[in-house]
């Protein structure tokens, strides 16, 4: 299933949408996306949420994820316990609403940076989602000449303390968002770029001139996992992308994927996700169906 892509209808009388949600909401129940970036903080809510291929269980009194722009996702939750009303925070902009010149100043590229990764989905946690229940209230009530600058204050404590959690795979978003030139980066371009075709140690290392040896230290040494565990990672977010599409169907996803051996793809996406292609692809066609 496609995600349905929404238009967020934007006062003009101001530069980006605020707007608190009381009681459980089915809008959110609906698999989505949009060009805005957005903010979903949730107090008292118990649920579940789908960003990406990503499905987790909302459990704790406040919740908090950003989505980047065009990453499909859903959010399905109900009251915690009787007598206590759910509350959202919703906010949504685009990732040019503070100028493109004024991103471009040395001291946006932390924001700069955070708005690049909101394309994976991002978890806050730790004492920034703490201090995220206060502001993100503060931003909804604030009045015309503050709204601003309380955004503004919300993504520098983001950006600064860095304290999130990617939530789509890298296979999924099928986008390396750093914008640099390292040598980590070309490798992230060829797999994206090949992925789909049987790629070698020696394939990958002949991109940075190196020995298969030399590579595979340099690779785990920067991302703390083999080469193979990447790759793997890569082509099973991308078939999850294609099982939620609906469009394909199992061997067809596998050999998609860059898998020659179905018995392999099934045993490799198990490993992964802790389900067969099949389950994976009904559960979350349920989950993401509107309540």
């Amino acid at each position: 299933m496609k995600p349905a892509l929404r238009r967020v209808t934007r006062n003009p009388e101001f530069s980006f949408n605020v707007r608190k949600d009381t009681g459980p909401n089915s809008q959110y129940n609906l698999w989505h996306h949009h060009p805005e970036i957005e903010f979903l903080l949730i107090r008292g809510g118990k649920g579940i949420e789908i960003v990406g291929d990503n499905t987790r269980d909302i459990t704790e009194g406040c919740h908090m994820i950003i989505t980047g722009p065009y990453l499909p996702h859903a959010i399905s939750y109900e009251r915690a316990d009787a007598g206590k009303e759910v509350e959202a925070i919703v906010v949504h902009f685009s990732p040019d609403v503070l100028g493109n010149t004024f991103l471009a100043l040395p001291e946006m590229s932390p924001i700069k940076e955070l708005f690049s990764l909101t394309t994976y989905g991002l978890s806050v946690k730790g004492n920034t989602l703490a201090s995220m229940e206060q502001e993100m209230y503060a931003l909804f009530e604030a009045d015309y000449a503050d709204r601003l600058l309380i955004l503004l204050r919300i993504l520098q404590r983001i950006a600064r303390e860095k304290e999130y959690d990617l939530i789509a795979s890298k296979g999924f978003t099928n986008n390396f968002s750093f914008n640099d030139n390292s040598r980590i980066n070309k490798i992230y371009n060829f797999t994206f770029n090949n992925f789909q075709r049987d790629i070698s140690i020696s394939d990958v290392a002949d991109q940075l001139n190196l020995s298969k040896e030399s590579f595979c230290r340099y690779f785990k040494q920067k991302t703390g996992k083999t080469y193979v565990q990447f790759l793997m990672e890569v082509r099973i977010g991308y078939a999850c992308k294609l099982l939620m599409e609906n469009e394909m169907n199992v061997a067809e996803v596998c050999y998609a994927c860059g898998y020659n051996n179905a018995s392999n793809f099934h045993h490799q996406f198990k490993e992964f996700k802790g389900k067969t292609p099949l389950q994976y692809q009904k559960d979350y066609l349920q989950a993401a169906m509107v309540k």
